[in-house]
This record gives C-alpha cells, structure tokens and sequence, in this order.
C-alpha cells in the first residue's frame, strides 16, 4: 500500500470521557514533485540564524460553556519565524462535541484544519490537547492566531488553557554592507548565459523543515564547478554543477547541517529580501526544487550557507539564490564537506533460477507473506519480510531485514520467488537503494536481489509517467497475463504498468483505465481477474470491490458495504486503505488494513462465480486486532503446495453427557479440530450450528447455549493450552470460539477459530445447550444432529468435504421381539431381543464421510417381577460383518462398544460402496419370571388407573417408563432412546395375503377363485415413524424394518402373514411374480388395526393394485366364520398388458385410504399370557 490517502473516517459526533484512549496519532506528510525543469519546493529551514519561536495567550481565563458554545483560543506570535505545529491544552473532565469543523486562523489566514490529517486530539482523565502539524507558515512578529473548536453537546467547564508552539523564530538577518562604491544591484548583462529555466517561475510557498544543527564532521571535500550565471529579476546568481565522479549512480544524498563554503574573487552581495534566501537544485528524478536555507555573511567576498538534508540528481546542478554577483568578471567557488564516498552494498545482479518450495516455507502452514517497513512512518529505511500467522493475530519474520525499501509484491508460481519494486527510501530518497527498482525475494530466507531500474523498453528511460509512479508503487500481483503493478494512491496516476522481470522492463497497459485498489489478489480459478477494494478517494465511506480483467483492461465494480458473515459481523471501517491482499492457500482472497495505528482489520472473502456479471460474495471470517504496518503489501502462492508440504485438519463432532445443570437439563458436545499430517497448517475457522429445534441456541439470557471452553484432549504447546491470547512463537496453540450476543434474538450458531495448528495437534471445544421441551412439557428427544462446518485456510491434502463437515449420530432402540421368547429346555425363563441401531443422520451440506460416536449402553429395566441374568450382544458394522457374540453376566448396564468413538462409514462415501450407514447391536436379553408379582392394577405416577398392569408398556417425555414391561434403554453421551415389549402383548392379527389376476372389467373385485400360484412376496414392518428405509444398495434395511414370519395354506396363490401388530404399518414387497405376469412397480404400504367391535381392518396406504376382502377367511358359511382374519389380494397384470384408469385403487399406483371391513363374527386374536 502508499503511504498516502490512508486516513481512516472519523465518525461526526466525537466523544471524549475520563480515562479515553489516544484517539488519534496521524502526522500530516505532503510531498510536492515539480515538472522536470520547473524548481520545486521541498523542506526548508529558517532564514538567518535561528531560535526558539515563542507565543502568548491573549486570555487563559475559564471558560464555562452551554450546550450549543463553541471555545475559540486566541494569542500572538512573540517572534518572526516559520510556525511548524500548534499545541492547544484545557483542562477538562471531558467533552463532547456536536460535529468536527475546526477553525484555525494565523495571521489573518484561515488554514484548513481536519482531525486525522493534520490535527491530533489526545484525550486523558483531566485534560484534551489539540496539536495541529505540518503548517510551515511564515509569521511576522505580532501576528495573532487563533483557533475555534467545535460547539459543545454538553455543558463543559474549560481552565488551564495553554500553548505551545514548534517552529524557527528569526534572531537576525544578515545584510550585505559593500566594501567599495559599486553598485549593490549586478549588472543586467549576462557574460555567460545559460539555457536553463528561469527560476521566477519558483512557487513561491516553501514546506518547512527542523531547526538544524550545523554539519562538521565529515572527511571528504567536494569542489564544484562553476556554471556560470542565472538572471534572477536583475540579480545574477551562481550556478554550479557536482562532478559526476562524486555521484551514487547519479545521485549524492547530503546530509542536513551540510556547509558550503562560497567565495568570491571580487565583491559580491547577500540579498537583503527574506524571500532570496533559498536554493534551487536539481532533485533525485531530475526534476528542479526550492529549499530554504542559511547564509552567513564572512565578508564581501565569502559567505557560508547551511543546507538541509537534499538529494542531488539529474544534472546536479545547484543555484544560490540569496547572493549574486558585481562585475561580469566575477568568478565564484564552492565547496563543501561530505562523508566519505562509500560504494552501494547492493549491486544489480541477474535473475536468479527457478527454486524449489522448502518445509521452512510451511512452518506455521501454507505461507502468506507480509512486508513492512520501519519506522512506520516516511522515515522508514528498512522493510521486513514476515509470514502472517494465527489469523494475521503475528507475523513470523523472514530472515534478517533489508536496507531496501520495496512494495508491489507478487508471487511467482512459475519460480517460487516473490518479486517487488522499490520505493523512496527516508524522506529524500537513498542512491544506492534508489526507487523504481525489479527485486526478486527468496521467500525462505528473504535475500533480496537487484534486478536493476526498471526501463522502458527498447530504451534507457522511464516507463512511468509520473516520479510518484516510479518512486511509490503500491500495489502488484501476478495474474495469468503476467506481473501488474501500479501506484493507486493519491501520489500516482493510478494507471496500470505490465513488468517484464526477465527484461526488466514495464510499460503501461490497458489504456487509460485507473484502478483505486491499493493491492490486488488473484483467484486460482480465475486467474485473469485481479481483486481489490478501492480507497476513500473514489470509494468514499463504502466497501467497494473491483475486479479488473487483465486480458481486456474490463473494470467492473461492487458495492459490499452491508456484507455480513454468518454470524452478523460487519465490517466497520469499509473505507479504510485495503494495502494488503493475497489468495489464501484454500482458494478464498484475504485483505488487510494498513497503517501506522494498532488493531488493523482484516477480513477472508470467498467468490463463487467469478466470470459472472453477479458473483456471489461471502464474508468467511473478520479478523479484529491486527498489528500496525506501514508501507505494507502482502502475497502469496496460487497454486497448493506439493503434497509433501500439504496439510489437512480433521473435525469431528461428539455428543459427550446430558445431565442436569444447576437445575436445567443441558446437553454437551465436543468439537475436535486435528491436524492429521506431519505438516504444520495455518488453521481456519468453523460454524458451530445448533439443533435449535430440540435444544436451545444463543441467547441474551439463559436459556441459552454456551461455550465451555477446550476439552481435556487438547494438544499443549510450549507447556501451554490453547487459548484466544497465545499468538506469540511461545505461546500454546491460538484458539477459541465467538458467542454471538444475540441481542436481536436466538442465534443458532457460534464461531470457533484455530491458528497455527502444528503436525498431528488436537483442540477440543466443548458447547453446551439447554434441552427444548414440547408443548406437554416433555424433554425433545427426537434426533436433530448438531452440526459443524470447517473452513480450512490451507488448501488440504484431503478434500474438503471428506472431513471438513461432522456431526454427532443418531441413536434408535427398536424391539425385535413382539413377545418374549422361552428358553428351551429352562423353566419360567425367557429372552427379549432388540436392536440398538447407531446411524449417520441424513444432513444435506453435512455428508462427509464419517461420523463417530462415543460410549454405547444398554440397561434392561423391565418390570420387577423379571429379573435379569445377562445379556448376549453381536455388533454387526455398517458393511453388515457380524462379530462373534459377546457375554455379558448380571442386571446391566452393559456397555456395548469397547473402543470409545467408534467410526461409521457413511452410504456414500468416496471410494465406498455397500454402507449401510449405521452400527447395529443386537441384545438379547436373558431374564427369570416370577409370574406372582404380575399384576393387572399398576400404573406409573401421574397415569389415569386405566388401562393398568405392570405387564404393560408406558410412555413419558417420549422415553418408555422403567419398571414396567419389558422397557429397555440404550444412552449415548446423555441421549437416550428406549423400546418396550410387554408381557402382555398387543392382539396381534393374522393377515391372508392372495394372489390373483387383474380384472380390467372389474378391477374392484375380489376373486374367490382362480389365485395365482408361483408367487413370492416378502413383508417388512414399518419402522418407529412407520417408514421403510433402504440400504445403499436399494435393499430393505432388515434392522430397521424387521421381516413378518409367514406359513403356506392349503389353497394355492395364498399364504398367511402372522403376529402382524394391530394397530400397525407393514410395507409388502413382491420378489417373484407368477408365470407371465408382471412384479407389483412398488412396495405395498398398509396397514392394520381393530375397529370398536374387534374386527379386523385393512387399509392400502399407498404403492399397488391391491383390494382388501369382506369374505370368510377358511370357511364357506358365514355360521361357522370364527377364525376370521384380515384379506389382502394383490393382483398382477399380464406382461404388455396395461391397466384401465379409473378404477377406484386398482391401477400402477395404490389405492390410498379404501379401507374395508372384513365381514365374520371374531377376527382370530392371539394372547401371549
């Protein structure tokens, strides 16, 4: 970025308290570059000898001031002089002021005065001062100054009121006194004219400089060569020229204090005109200046004059203004004293070869480097090569620091280098580290290599336009079009420059097109398109985005100022100077503030459609705090590094224990973010998404979700845990979470960070929440996974949605069994069969390709009059391997799962094939019945008395209760589910299942005669929800939707479906059809139930031709009809054969809701006890 235009917006209405903090620390720096042959104007320093300039209030009296006043200081100038800065004191318990206009006044002159440019206010406990720089005003003695503050929101009370002033007061002029009769003015003839401009078209404002210390020290004496002479009004001043063999590549920088020694051979004149008193010379770009300067009169015929510090360039020429001569015949001498010439450290050098990348590159991830420049302000001589880390929290210095001062960097993916052009180094320039210089960086050690001026082609000259162009290039990228560069602050055209680093050379390209991003970064799959943020200067208070099309010179822009990231953050200095912009190593683009203030932004975009006329643009991350910079750019590689240097993190998601909190029922989860390679990684960020519609999210007031701070597995660095403070090289990892305050209501989400992560290091975050209740005040207990998205800033070696996304499993306990089994052999002794099903949830956005759990148990807690003797468990995986049954003595609990986060492969995973997405632990259960103890009164606490009986099953909270019935639970980290199988079952109904022929005269018809042999059908009953659930492969998931046992009859085309629970959802699939006929399209949903007079119903559902009877089951006379079941007849149709539309339930698809009542006296009913 420049050092200029980068003043950040200061809001209108100020406030200053007890105890504020410094609001402002921002000198104000012009820079003045004049046409090549017009002089210029640069520093200055008092004419004369020089003092202390002094100043007086006019009234210091006490102010007391009412809303709407307005406070103006008033004095004088003791002295004549230069005024360099203005301090104004009060004494105050603080201000508040309705608007920003300051009024300064000096002597008659209003100067424009504008907090953050040139005014400073810095607030303490008891006092404000205002300090004004970089006035460089000429005063006489006498003159007033004053200046008006801003009207008061508040009633104030102002004392102590003082000044302080910095500047060059006038102690005595000197005059010439002639020592003959000659004339005082010279001759208006020219013995020697030179062609050179006439200096009268000067400006006529000089910029001022520090008082000087005279220069002595110094071993090496320059004479220069006189020039002859140059018609000033109708004076005729010396001219002189430095000899080319005292030059640094064509430039000699002198210091200030620097004395030249004049000498006359005959009489000559000091000007009696303050206004003389300067000196025009030639500057670093060839261009003329103007500077004030000391001259003391020695006698007539010498004359010393004391030089501020200047940079001598071009033609070397030096004019002194403030003598002139008397005869034509008047020769002069000038000479002074300067440190010994010493050669430049850095000579130009070729290009160096292409590099390898190196794991010192990755230390702290994939690299994003960072130059600045010290001391953070137009001093600066030095720049500093860092790799950003912890989320731009730290940088990591690259190897030592360099004299040469450079901007414009870019990365070469082409080379591994990093390239860069110099800038201005100090205030007046260095000739041996000279502006407008190629450099090539080594990115691992940060060596920087002279390539040498960059030229225009085919020529010695300059390619850019402007010397601000050359000297204070500030933003550059490489794109697929090759190395762009340009000076888009207020100094430069803002015209853009094509570098040619294998000649060395640029020129400009894209017409007359001007960017206002002070950096550019590239997209890796765009890489056409340079990306950058304008600055104030043309984008105002607004947060506007440019995309510039480097093959066409197409600028198009977009207005980003209200973007949020997820969690509703804003940026909140849109119009701050965005100097820095890389490509994060995932594919994003980064950009930072820079400035010489502490707590610079920053802030990660991703792009998704970039070629489009509407990208879509999201706010990934804002990154608060950042250290302070100057002359800041930033670069980094496009292309992923190798897969040796690659690294990858790894997030899971956990659910740990539910318990009671204080009195509330809280669940706690466990995020882990883990570095799964041996290569260090760069970290990122996460969205922690809450299951707000089981669980509560964030809120301004309990109940709300919280962060818990790191699990105990975390990885400790440096003796240190992680922790949102350890940014420093000895610090513990850098992590933590964002609560958002919610202050606008729930928020269902929280942010986590992690910085640099090293090789196979963890950290655990721990959430909890508070458990939701339904509208009967009942704990929600369906499974509503809670979920993470990890937002990796290295681009990994595992893709991102292999591992970047988690959440917890679901948990189902589903009884097997509809009644206890006996045990062969054994007297009053039984078993229960169920199924504890662990399952990757279905979450669209969420499907990586696991997803682990922790410790699995299972408790029997049947009804007392059952006691448990032990357990037999087989673990069947999600590929459907079965393990060998597992033993377990006594009443339980039995934990089902040694190994404590097992792993499930989901359905659909990369490479996998046959998941079924789900763990099933298959308990049975062993127990004794003492049949004494069963009873037909029980009921749990809060029930109506009816129906009763400790044999049956019951429900609370939408868990079964314990102690009655077979109820048996299953927990995972607090979540429990539970299942129940009474002792006293269900009436269960027999189902006649009939075979016959679709009658497209008659589809309605049921068929007595004529079924339909060869068939096979298989049927499932419904799950939990009463839904079939599939494997990958398309097959029906036996755990989830156990199979209905079947026997054959007597009559052909029938078979008999037993024990079918009524009421009920079964699903009928047929796997082989008759001969000639074709399979149903679909599965048969129906279901079964008892109507008010205990027979039995039958209703299709949905998915084929299917009827339900109203005939006699096993018997031809309605007088013998006591053993009546449910008929179902499924017709098939012949193959080519297609059925007629309109017949009410027959046809492809199923008869939904044509529920029939079959006729009989008794439907066949079949107790257990």
């Amino acid at each position: 970025m420049s050092w200029t235009d980068s003043h950040p917006v200061e809001p209108v209405v100020y406030r200053w308290r007890a105890l504020a903090a410094f609001i402002a620390a921002l000198a104000l720096v012009v820079g003045v570059a004049a046409p090549a042959a017009l002089p210029g104007i640069v520093g200055a320093v008092a004419e004369a000898q020089t003092t202390t300039l002094r100043t007086k209030l006019d009234s210091a009296d006490q102010l007391s001031l009412t809303v709407g006043d307005s406070a103006t200081f008033e004095g004088h100038f003791v002295d004549a002089g230069t005024v360099e800065e203005l301090e104004f004191t009060v004494e105050t318990a603080g201000l508040e002021f309705d608007g920003s206009a300051y009024t300064l006044t000096i002597d008659g002159e209003v100067i424009p005065v504008r907090e953050g440019d040139n005014l400073v206010v810095k607030s303490t406990s008891s006092s404000v001062t205002f300090r004004i720089a970089g006035l460089s005003t000429d005063v006489p003695a006498g003159a007033a100054f004053s200046l008006k503050i801003p009207a008061v929101a508040e009633e104030s009370e102002l004392s102590g009121m003082s000044v302080d002033v910095r500047g060059v007061a006038e102690e005595t002029t000197s005059t010439s006194s002639p020592e003959s009769s000659e004339a005082l003015e010279a001759p208006s003839e020219v013995t020697e004219p030179l062609d050179i401009a006439d200096v009268d078209a000067a400006p006529a404002r000089l910029m001022a400089a520090p008082n000087i210390t005279p220069y002595a020290a110094g071993d090496r004496t320059i004479t220069m060569v006189n020039d002859g002479y140059v018609l000033k009004g109708s004076r005729y001043i010396p001219n002189f020229k430095i000899p080319a063999g005292e030059l640094f590549g064509g430039q000699l920088s002198i210091p200030q204090g620097t004395v030249v020694t004049l000498k006359s051979s005959v009489n000559s004149y000091l000007s009696t005109n303050p206004d003389d008193l300067t000196i025009y010379y030639t500057g670093a770009n060839g261009g003329w200046y103007e500077a004030k300067v000391t001259y003391k009169r020695i006698s007539a015929k010498e004359y010393q004059v004391i030089l501020p510090q200047i940079t001598i360039g071009g033609t070397a020429q030096i004019q002194f203004k403030g003598v002139h001569r008397g005869p034509a015949d008047t020769v002069f001498t000038a000479s002074f004293t300067v440190p010994a010439k010493e050669e430049c450290q850095d000579p130009v050098t070729s290009r160096q070869p292409k590099r390898d990348l190196t794991p010192a590159e990755f230390a702290d991830g994939s690299p994003v480097y960072v130059v600045t420049s010290e001391p953070k302000d137009l001093r600066r001589d030095t720049s500093i090569l860092s790799r950003q880390v912890n989320q731009g929290r730290d940088f990591r210095q690259v190897g030592e620091s360099t004299p040469w001062v450079y901007n414009a960097l870019a990365f070469d993916s082409s080379d591994n280098w990093l390239y860069a052009v110099s800038q201005s180094r100090g205030r007046n320039g260095d000739p041996c580290y000279p502006a407008g210089n190629l450099l090539q960086i080594n990115p691992a050690t940060g060596e920087v290599y002279n390539l040498g001026p960059i030229l225009k082609a085919g020529s010695t000259g300059t390619p850019f336009e402007t010397s601000g162009d050359r000297d204070v290039l500030n933003a550059g990228v490489y794109t697929s079009e090759g190395f762009f560069v340009a000076n888009t602050s207020t100094s430069g055209s803002r015209h853009l420059y094509k570098v040619d680093v294998d000649k060395v050379t640029a020129q400009r390209v894209l017409g007359s097109q001007k960017s206002y991003s002070e950096d550019w970064a590239v997209l890796p799959q765009a890489q056409k398109y340079m990306w950058g943020f304008q600055s104030k200067a043309q984008a105002g208070d607004k947060l506007i985005l440019e995309r510039i099309d480097t093959q066409t010179g197409d600028i198009r822009t977009w207005d980003l100022t209200g973007i949020k990231t997820l969690d509703g953050r804003t940026i909140s200095n849109p119009s701050a100077s965005w100097g820095k912009a890389w490509t994060y190593s995932n594919g994003n683009l980064g950009f930072g503030s820079g400035s010489a203030n502490a707590n610079q932004l920053g802030f990660e975009l991703k792009i998704t459609n970039p070629d489009d006329d509407s990208p879509k643009f999201e706010l990934v991350n804002i990154m608060n705090n950042l250290p302070a910079s100057f002359n800041t750019d930033a670069a980094s590689d496009l292309v992923p590094p190798p897969p040796a240097l690659q690294s990858n993190i790894a997030v899971k998601k956990q659910r740990s224990e539910t318990k009671v909190v204080d009195g509330e029922v809280r669940t706690f989860w466990t995020i882990s973010v883990e570095n799964t390679t041996d290569n260090a990684s760069s970290g990122g960020t996460f969205w922690e998404y809450l299951p707000t519609d089981t669980h509560y999210g964030v809120n301004a007031t309990d109940p709300t979700a919280k962060f818990e701070g790191f699990g105990p597995g975390s990885t400790v660095v440096n003796g240190r845990g992680p922790g949102p403070n350890e940014i420093k090289p000895e610090s513990g990892i850098y992590a933590g979470m964002d609560v958002p305050s919610a202050t606008s209501g729930e928020v269902g989400y929280m942010k986590g960070y992690v910085g640099t992560l090293p090789g196979h290091a963890k950290v655990e975050y721990v959430v909890s929440a508070p458990v939701r209740k339904d509208e009967n005040g009942n704990l929600k207990t369906v499974c509503s996974p809670n979920k993470v998205a990890f937002q990796a800033t290295d681009g990994e070696s595992s893709p991102a949605e292999d591992d970047n996304v988690a959440t917890e499993a679901c948990l189902n306990k589903v009884a097997v069994d509809n009644t206890p089994q006996p045990v062969l052999g054994a007297v009053n002794e039984y078993t229960a069969k169920y199924n504890v099903v662990v399952e990757a949830p279905d979450a669209p956005g969420f499907d990586t390709n696991d997803v682990i759990y922790g410790k699995l148990t299972d408790t029997p807690k049947f009804v007392g009059a059952a006691t448990v003797t032990g357990a037999t468990v087989v673990f069947k995986d999600e590929f459907n391997r079965t393990s060998q049954p597992q033993s377990y003595l006594g009443a339980g609990p039995y934990e089902l799962n040694k190994n404590d986060t097992p792993k499930i492969i989901k359905p659909k995973s990369k490479g996998v094939g046959g998941s079924t997405g789900q763990h099933v632990y298959e308990v049975t259960v062993r127990f004794k019945l003492d049949r004494s103890k069963l009873d037909s009164t029980s009921v749990p606490a809060g029930y109506p008395s009816q129906p009763a009986g400790n044999t049956r099953c019951y429900t609370k909270d939408g868990l079964h209760e314990p102690n009655f019935g077979l109820m048996n639970e299953a927990e995972i980290g607090g979540w429990k589910d539970t299942d129940c199988i009474p002792l006293e079952t269900k009436e269960t109904m027999d189902v006649l299942l009939e075979k016959a022929s679709y009658n497209p005269d008659n589809p309605d018809e049921i068929q007595t005669d004529g079924l339909l042999g060869g068939a096979q059908f298989t049927v499932h009953r419904g799950d939990a929800n009463g839904n079939l659930k599939l494997n990958a492969d398309g097959s029906v998931n036996a755990d989830a939707n156990p199979v209905v046992k079947q026997s054959t009859t007597t009559t052909t085309g029938r078979v008999k479906l037993e024990g079918l629970d009524a009421p009920g959802v079964y699903y009928l699939i047929e796997t082989k059809a008759p001969k000639g006929y074709n399979l149903l399209p679909a599965p048969i949903k129906f279901s079964t139930k008892w109507d008010q007079n205990g027979n039995a119903v039958i209703e299709v559902l949905s998915g084929g031709t299917a009827i339900t009877s109203n005939r006699c089951a096993e018997s031809d006379t309605a007088a013998n009809c006591v053993k009546k079941v449910g008929i179902l007849q499924v017709a098939d149709i012949t193959k080519g054969a297609l059925p007629k539309t309109g017949g009410e339930g027959v046809g492809l698809w199923a008869l939904a809701g044509a529920a029939i009542v079959a006729a009989g006296c008794l439907a066949l009913r079949r107790r257990w006890v």
